[in-house]
């Protein structure tokens, strides 16, 4: 058998994006064809890469895998409970769109009219739970055998920043992943 084709990768954002990636880092951590070199992510991307990074390091590709099931279970769990949902009539037909969900059109108009700071005072962030819960950053900062790359752009000056090695931190995922419509800065 000959020696794995070492592979960059780079990860989207969006959240269904960050699902479906899920399944693909699956299949590559599966495939023995397959050796992961590096890694950048941004938004959901992000979070997929880290809690990535700190699977392999725990425990190599299964425990990458293992890591990336639990964190994407806990998200669906939680998503269980988000106030924003389809609306039953959407759900019967069958549409797994937003538009006609009372509670996303009335979060969509509030964050027309009030920043996260006044409607979110406590800025309550239930995905930033679950990362802290889900990832080892000490073992994200001894990551050896995969080079990591998180990106968040600076709202003010829309440049991006590349966190990586040690700077790779719960904070600097939560700024890659912030929406800021829905909450504070990070």
């Amino acid at each position: 058998m000959s020696d794995p084709k070492k592979i960059n990768l780079a990860l989207q954002g969006g959240g269904a994006h960050g699902a479906f990636t899920w399944g693909v880092l699956d299949w590559f951590l599966e495939d023995s064809r397959f050796e992961l070199d590096g890694i950048t992510g941004t938004s959901a991307g992000a979070m997929n890469a880290v809690v990535l990074a700190s699977g392999m390091e725990a425990g190599g590709e299964e425990g990458a895998r293992a890591t990336l099931e639990t964190f994407w279970r806990e998200v669906s769990t939680e998503a269980r409970t988000s106030p924003i949902q389809r609306s039953p009539l959407d759900v019967l037909l069958g549409h797994w769109s937003l538009d006609y969900s009372p509670s996303y059109l009335y979060f969509d108009v509030l964050s027309r009219f009030a920043s996260p700071y006044e409607f979110n005072p406590l800025n309550f962030n239930p995905l930033r739970d679950i990362v802290e819960r889900t990832v080892d950053f000490e073992k994200v900062h001894c990551c050896s055998g995969l080079k990591l790359f998180i990106a968040a752009t600076n709202v003010f000056s829309g440049k991006i920043r590349v966190f990586s090695e040690k700077e790779v931190t719960l904070d600097a995922v939560m700024a890659s992943a912030c929406l800021p419509q829905l909450y504070q800065a990070v």
